[in-house]
């Protein structure tokens, strides 16, 4: 049968909407009933893609149930579901399948199923939920294919899973992390194609985060009720199609309202016949959206054939970066918040198994652990925020190495040994004038020993140390500025250069050696690839070139400079998570060091870098450690490269 179908144009609810004007059309559309049977008790259905339509339905009564065009059952899987998410064109050990969430009421479980060509149900895995009663599923394929879950419960918590691990073929259940969402969540949905989770405040409106693993959840509202925003009625449940358009049905007033945050498209849509269109799924087949609408008056499903006056948005082009994965990681730092920062690596060139990695603890002091990510030690000295090493035969100690790190706690240089066992010991402070102290970094020629600290303000100040035994002996050089706020910082030992991340507008290179008419100039700036905030960066030293990474904030990557004429970028990347051991991907990095060295499992030696975000399961932050042959090979892949 058809029914009126009335569209009305509404202006802007928030700015994403994008219209200033308000008009109302009238169009018709079949709406068809698609079904019903006697104590049914539905709840949500999605129609699959393919050549013979398909229609997948829950109940609490009768379980999933799949039927054929002519809504008649295929198959069935028992049990009392309400809730249905789920993604299509999954390989299971080689084999296409529709892989399926769904809520188990009975026992409060998430169930994963498979639904295969041949129309029959497997079931893959059950996963207790102890944490509260669960209201709301939906899943997310991430970029490189795997595909992870979003499960809310009755408090709000939002908590995410990775079910399944694309590279292996097959169902891998790890905890990634936890989040507040919204109270008595009515619906989740997820925007594959922009990585947008959406969660759905029934009296309050739409909620958007970002899906990424390695993301901050912060929250925006993209559509406000009544009286926040100008949608009438409570929004009971939520959809996305494929190309990103945010569908949402109001049963009070019989509507469906569709969003388009590309285009800024505002839609609201009255369903005539339908008493309470409690949910709604809608894909996208051919080019023309198709919805799939429950009424929990009625306790019947109902087919939106052709929303034909609704055009698909077009998708916005992104440059998708190489990803690399970490090999190792260290334990996590003691507390949550942001306290990890910068590590550096001491080499033991007598037996490289020994080498150490340095870490700061922002709230704590040093961290030191093995190549395997343990911690070793734990120097408990103020709130150090950068640390580095140098090893030189000048240098007059046990190992002929010496660490430094900035003490904010101290407004000082934190100066540090090794003994002959390869235990650091702090030795004492280097007094500066700095207001705020921040970051550091070492420097090594034929002149001495320097450190190089900056401040908040813009300035920076070198310092000579001569002795650590039996007194610090140590005085400032020289002292400079760049405009604004610096941290990261890398000198080369063989070219005497300095080279400096301003956070904010790029990177600053200088001599390193104490030239008092030396001058700074700016050699690469912040944009499209290299996003502020600049953070850590360092000089690496290989077989036929050098090169300098930089930690690129503003985007969650890595970026590679050629140290050669023009600073060629050669690569950025970012690093991403491994499943298969378990290691989570990185982001928010604010510190990295290289080193060239060969090293246990590392022929070409290591990038190691913070990261900010410590998934995989939830955890405070810690250091990564990636095989620089990683690295290599995508500078391999520049153009810039003979």
């Amino acid at each position: 049968m058809k029914y009126s179908l009335v569209t009305t144009l509404l202006c802007s609810l928030l700015p994403i909407m994008g219209c200033h004007a308000q008009k109302t059309t009238t169009t018709t559309v079949n709406i068809n009933p698609l079904f019903s049977e006697p104590a049914f008790s539905g709840k949500q259905g999605v129609m699959l893609s393919g050549e013979e339509p398909k229609w997948l339905l829950t109940s609490e009564s009768k379980g999933l149930l799949l039927l054929d065009q002519q809504a008649q059952p295929l198959s069935r899987f028992n049990g009392n579901f309400e809730t249905l998410t789920m993604r299509e064109n999954v390989l299971l050990n080689e084999e296409q399948s529709t892989l399926i969430a769904t809520i188990d009421n009975e026992h409060n479980t998430i169930k994963l199923l498979s639904l295969k060509q041949d129309n029959t149900f497997t079931l893959q895995s059950s996963l207790p939920f102890e944490h509260s009663q669960l209201e709301s599923l939906c899943l997310f394929r991430q970029p490189l294919g795997d595909i992870s879950l979003f499960a809310v419960d009755a408090v709000g918590e939002v908590h995410q899973f990775i079910i399944y691990n694309a590279k292996q073929q097959h169902i891998d259940i790890q905890p990634i992390r936890s989040f507040v969402g919204v109270p008595e969540v009515q619906g989740c949905a997820v925007d594959d194609s922009r990585e947008q989770l959406y969660l759905v405040e029934g009296n309050i409106g739409v909620w958007q985060y970002d899906a990424n693993p390695e993301s901050d959840p912060m929250r925006t509202l993209i559509v406000a009720a009544n009286p926040f925003g100008q949608l009438q009625g409570d929004i009971s449940d939520i959809s996305v199609t494929a190309e990103g358009s945010v569908w949402i049905t109001t049963p009070e007033n019989q509507q469906l309202h569709v969003i388009q945050p590309i285009t800024g498209l505002y839609q609201s849509i009255t369903l005539d016949g339908l008493t309470e269109p409690e949910t709604v799924n809608v894909t996208l087949h051919n080019k023309r959206f198709q919805a799939v609408v429950f009424d929990a008056v009625q306790d019947s499903y109902w087919q939106v054939d052709d929303l034909k006056n609704i055009v698909p948005q077009k998708l916005l082009k992104t440059t998708t970066l190489a990803t690399i994965s970490a090999d190792v990681q260290t334990d996590p730092v003691l507390r949550f918040g942001d306290a990890a920062d910068d590590p550096a690596i001491w080499v033991d060139q007598q037996t490289p198994a020994n080498s150490l990695i340095l870490g700061t603890d922002k709230r704590v002091g040093l961290m030191v652990y093995g190549l395997d990510g343990a911690l070793l030690q734990s120097l408990e000295i103020g709130r150090v925020n950068n640390v580095d090493v140098r090893q030189h035969s000048s240098i007059n100690s046990p190992l002929n190495t010496i660490i430094t790190a900035s003490n904010r706690t101290k407004s000082s240089i934190s100066v540090f040994e090794l003994d002959e066992q390869r235990s650091v010991h702090h030795v004492g402070e280097i007094a500066t004038d700095l207001g705020d102290i921040y970051g550091l970094c070492m420097y090594q020629s034929d002149s001495g020993s320097y450190v190089f600290v900056n401040d908040k303000d813009g300035r920076y100040q070198q310092y000579r140390i001569s002795a650590t035994k039996p007194n610090i002996v140590a005085k400032k050089v020289r002292e400079f500025a760049l405009p604004s706020q610096p941290e990261g910082c890398s000198a080369d030992d063989r070219t005497g250069k300095l080279y400096m991340g301003e956070e904010d507008a790029g990177i600053w290179q200088i001599d390193a050696e104490p030239n008092p008419s030396a001058q700074a100039s700016r050699i690469a700036d912040v944009g499209d690839i290299l996003k502020d905030d600049v953070e850590g960066m360092e000089v690496y030293h290989g077989q036929n070139a050098s090169y300098l990474v930089v930690s690129s904030q503003g985007n969650n990557s890595f970026v590679v400079y050629g140290l050669w004429d023009d600073y060629p970028i050669l690569t950025n990347f970012r690093i991403d998570m491994d499943l298969t051991n378990g290691i989570d991907g990185v982001s928010e990095t604010d510190g990295l060091t290289v080193s060239a060295a060969a090293l246990p499992g590392y022929p070409q030696g290591v990038l190691i870098v913070q990261d900010g975000r410590n998934q995989l399961p939830q955890q405070p932050q810690n250091f990564k450690v990636v095989d620089w042959r990683k690295v290599q090979a995508l500078i391999e892949q520049s153009d810039h490269v003979n």
